[in-house]
């Protein structure tokens, strides 16, 4: 067609329209032939280990077991459940001494035997220690045993870490990476800049070991040598922080190893038939109050009478304070009926040590969370902390399916679910779309729903979402 030049006032623009539209009428952009589909590509490798990652990220919880090394080079194994929400709870050996881990409040706890705190360096009056807390909860500072177990094992952290400089797993498929074996499981081994993933050879690829260089936030608490398999327990997160719930309810009077009072001296009270007592007497030489803990182990003709506890305080900065701990076992009675019974010497003695009271944690959250029922997805709401959505897409009989579900903390969850609509795409070769399910302000709730959402997919459709690894067990 040729341009036309229009002309000024009403009636020449009339005219010119006029001849376009005949124009127009005559004229066809179509092109001959029927329209035939373009082959959409599957994942590149990047966009197939940043999903993987992606999924790891948003489990409930990760079931950890491997090896490491501490901040101070101290040779740890563990076996560990990591919850999304921050509660870490299992056991793990420094050096081959085992304790049990507990983490509330991004707070470390841990219960171990005596041999654990007596060669543990940086406690506070070490001598005697070991026996004055072994068995008991105790708060720890992280750079004391060298590991912040939250930087390193929070499911979120994790992802995010090794999902660093993930482009070098380049632009091939997944699938043409080097294939290996985690026991008899068929798996992908794939490097970033962060460490190297093992992922399932079958879609959706999940993570089922990682090893890392180094990982950790301060020189303190950094890790190295990080060999762990990788297993989702999203499926029994309900038990868990029920679990964790009834572990926490113990961290009544957790021990304060780092703090420590002036003891004096000391004088055996009372002692008869019944029981036998030993006033311990000590000083506050710090700049706060503290409740004191007084432990004594007690012996008689050198066999073990039993353990007495006492409590005191609080004791101020710079007073004076005394517990008195008093034995009253069978074991006791008896050796005072022998000793005034059977001619002879009949020594005892008590061994005993004072250690600092810290204050029980605050177990709201925890206790919420246990008893969280499921998110209601059926009443959608746009507000709250954590956000359900759905991706999904049609099938090759253009019925509408999930590719997956996933559930993210903050207000940007939207910018974090459509990161994953190019992979979906490439992944089921159809358009995908994201939908919020619901929003709520509760983690538990949000993770519920997840569950809920993706067992009713199973059951209704005899499989998992294509997509979904959190909380899909294949």
């Amino acid at each position: 067609m040729r341009g036309v030049a229009t002309t000024r006032g009403r009636g020449g623009l009339a005219a010119v329209l006029g001849w376009a539209v005949l124009v127009l009428a005559g004229c066809s952009t179509a092109v001959s032939g029927n329209p035939v589909a373009a082959a959409v590509p599957p994942p590149t490798a990047t966009e197939s280990i940043t999903q993987s990652l992606i999924n790891l990220g948003e489990s409930s919880t990760v079931r950890y077991q491997g090896t490491l090394s501490s901040a101070s080079d101290d040779a740890v194994t563990f076996d560990l459940t990591s919850a999304q929400t921050g509660e870490i709870f299992g056991t793990f050996t420094l050096d081959g001494k085992a304790a049990t881990l507990l983490v509330v409040n991004k707070t470390t706890y841990l219960k171990a035997g005596a041999d654990f705190w007596s060669t543990l360096s940086g406690v506070a009056n070490n001598q005697g220690k070991g026996a004055a807390v072994a068995d008991r909860w105790v708060k720890v500072p992280t750079s004391l045993i060298g590991v912040e177990f939250g930087d390193v094992f929070t499911p979120d952290v994790l992802g995010q870490n090794l999902a660093k400089g993930s482009e070098k797993a380049g632009a091939d498929p997944i699938t043409d990476g080097e294939r290996v074996k985690i026991g008899e499981l068929p798996a992908i081994k794939v490097t970033t800049g962060g460490g190297t993933v093992y992922v399932t050879e079958a879609v959706p690829h999940g993570v089922v070991k990682v090893e890392m260089d180094k990982v950790g936030r301060s020189d303190t608490t950094s890790v190295k040598k990080l060999v762990t398999s990788v297993a989702d327990g999203s499926a029994e997160v309900a038990k868990f922080y029920q679990d964790v719930s009834a572990q926490a309810a113990a961290l009544t009077a957790p021990i304060d190893v780092l703090t420590t009072v002036q003891e004096g001296t000391h004088a055996f009270d009372g002692c008869g038939a019944a029981s036998c007592s030993i006033i311990v007497q000590f000083t506050n030489p710090g700049k706060v109050a503290v409740k004191v803990s007084v432990r004594g182990t007690w012996q008689g003709d050198n066999a073990p009478l039993g353990i007495c506890d006492a409590t005191a305080g609080p004791v101020a900065p710079g007073a004076g304070g005394s517990a008195t701990c008093t034995l009253a076992t069978r074991e006791w009675v008896s050796f005072y009926q022998r000793a005034n019974s059977v001619p002879g010497n009949h020594p005892y003695s008590v061994e005993w040590s004072t250690v600092v009271l810290a204050e029980a944690p605050d177990l709201a959250q925890l206790t919420a969370r246990a008893a969280a029922k499921p998110a209601d997805g059926s009443a959608a709401k746009a507000e709250g902390s954590h956000y359900v959505y759905s991706i999904g897409y049609s099938d090759a009989d253009h019925q509408p399916k999930v590719w997956k579900y996933g559930v993210v903390a903050g207000k940007f969850w939207r910018d974090h679910a459509d990161q994953q609509v190019t992979t979906c795409l490439r992944s089921t070769g159809s358009g995908c779309v994201v939908t919020l399910v619901t929003a709520t302000g509760d983690a538990a709730s949000a993770q519920g729903l997840v569950h809920q959402l993706v067992e009713k997919y199973k059951a209704e459709r005899k499989e998992c979402p294509i997509g979904q690894w959190v909380g899909c067990k294949r």
